[in-house]
């Protein structure tokens, strides 16, 4: 059975945002309210970090409700002669 694209990005957006999460990124979201501690190295981790959440909170359940009603239009269309 072929997994279907959409289902495989939000596990990688998911699994993107959990690596981060456990990577310490949330300690480096400061940046959104304009303090910026540990120099652009920082910075740019919790840009990343604050990215990869809105990824998986908006997205990624949006793709796989997308991926989901793809495979059941593909069964259905399958099974009608």
């Amino acid at each position: 059975m072929m997994r279907h694209p959409f289902v495989l990005v939000a596990l990688g957006l998911g699994a993107l945002f959990l690596a981060l999460h456990l990577g310490g990124g949330i300690e480096s979201v400061g940046v959104l309210s304009g303090t910026v501690v540990g120099g652009p190295w920082r910075m740019g981790f919790g840009v990343l970090y604050a990215l990869s959440w809105f990824g998986a909170v908006l997205a990624a359940p949006v793709l796989l409700l997308a991926g989901l009603a793809d495979a059941l239009l593909g069964r259905v269309r399958r099974e009608r002669p």
